[in-house]
This record gives structure tokens, C-alpha cells and sequence, in this order.
């Protein structure tokens, strides 16, 4: 599990294993570091971090390898998230894109974009053009998952790479769908205090019975 801790004091990135264990440090950047998912390959944590950046809150992608090598800075540009093609090369990025249930409804100049690398040779465009705030991009597939509000409350969404079919896939009008997240396959997300799991294959969520697994963060050091 890779996950953003503050134990030593600023946001940096942690990893540990499924089963319960301390958690081991990746990450001295001193700056905002948010963990957004792995490698395709699994030997490197993405984040989106705004280190070296001009201006805070300047997000670019990095990768994060787990055996402790320097991290690599990915050349996408400005970004929040980023998801990739299961099956030829192409990339799909978030730009602006943080937790729309923070700011509900918003339509400003910095409401989230999700823009798309179809062929993978560094050609961005924008996927689609919703008057809402866009987020989390999952390319599950042949289709590209998201969060939007732009029907009034946060829900899931998706669409062909082209932009085009745009479904809704949860009806969620109590609370915002928040950080979906996902393992190529099913989409994992939060709803009020419940965890759900989308599965494209049928099109249905169910709520998550939860077994918490411990980081033992006794045993981790400690400053006074």
C-alpha cells in the first residue's frame, strides 16, 4: 500500500504491506506530495507534487520508486492525475483536478480539466467539455472513468477516448462521490462514510464491509 502520511511532519509518501507492518518513508521533498496511484509495473508510487515548482500548489507527476531511487519527473505538464491506456500507449491527465466535493458546483477558471494523450506521442487535448469540475480520470478498458458535478452532485461518469458516450454510472445525490480510485478493473470510492465498489462489468456499486488493517504506527519514531 502507498499512501501520503505526515508522521515526520510534512505530506510525504509511505509505503507498507496489505497485511499490517510499519510503514517505511519514500519521500523528503518538504513540499505537497499526494500519492495518485502506481506504475504500470508496480515498482514505482505516482504522486503529484509541487517540489521544485515556481508557485505553491503547482502540480506536475512524478514517479516514485519503491526500492528508494531518486524519483523521476514525468514531462506531462501541469497535472493532478494521471491514468493510462490498459492496452497500447495513450494517457489521460488531470489538470486542476483535486476533490471537487471541497468547492461544490464550482465553474470557475480552475475548475478541473481532464485532457488526453490518445496515441501517447505528447499530444494533449481536452477528453470533454462539461460545465462542472472535473477529476480522477481511470482508463479501465476501452473507456476513460471519471468524478464530475457538472448534473449538480458529484457522480461517476465515463466516456470514450474520442470524448464521446458519456454515461453516468452512480446516482449518489446525498453525498459527493469522493477519490475514486482503481485497480485497472473495479473503481473503489467514498460516499459520506461508506466505501463503495463500482464494477463496470455490471454496472453496479455495493457498499464495502471494512476490516481496518493497522500501519502500527506505535513502533514508527517520534520528535518532541
Amino acid at each position: 500500500l502507498a499512501f501520503t502520511g505526515r508522521d515526520d511532519g510534512p505530506a510525504e509518501i509511505y509505503v507498507m504491506a496489505a497485511e499490517g507492518d510499519a510503514s517505511r518513508r519514500l519521500t523528503w521533498m518538504g513540499s505537497i506530495t499526494q500519492v495518485i496511484g502506481w506504475s504500470l509495473d508496480g515498482s514505482a508510487v505516482l504522486a503529484a507534487t509541487d517540489w521544485q515548482q515556481p508557485f505553491d500548489g503547482s502540480m506536475r507527476i512524478i514517479e516514485v520508486p519503491v526500492n528508494g531511487d531518486p524519483s523521476i519527473s514525468l514531462n506531462y505538464g501541469p497535472a493532478r492525475a494521471v491514468s493510462y491506456n490498459p492496452i497500447s500507449a495513450g494517457v489521460v491527465i488531470g489538470r486542476n483536478s483535486g476533490d471537487p466535493a471541497r468547492w461544490k458546483r464550482y465553474r470557475g477558471g480552475t475548475a478541473g480539466t481532464l485532457w488526453i494523450d490518445r496515441n501517447g506521442d505528447g499530444s494533449f487535448r481536452e477528453l470533454v467539455k462539461l460545465e462542472g469540475n472535473l477529476a480522477n480520470p481511470m482508463w479501465i478498458g476501452r473507456r476513460i472513468y471519471f468524478l464530475s458535478d457538472h448534473e449538480g452532485h458529484g457522480n461517476l461518469y465515463s466516456c470514450t477516448p474520442t470524448g464521446h458516450g458519456l454515461t453516468r454510472h452512480t446516482e449518489h445525490d446525498e453525498f459527493y462521490v469522493r477519490f475514486p480510485s482503481t485497480d485497472g478493473k473495479r473503481i473503489v470510492y467514498h460516499a459520506g462514510a461508506d466505501l463503495y465498489v463500482f464494477d463496470p462489468n455490471d454496472a453496479n456499486s455495493t457498499k464495502v464491509d471494512v476490516r481496518i488493517r493497522s500501519s502500527q504506527s506505535p513502533r514508527i519514531r517520534r520528535f518532541s
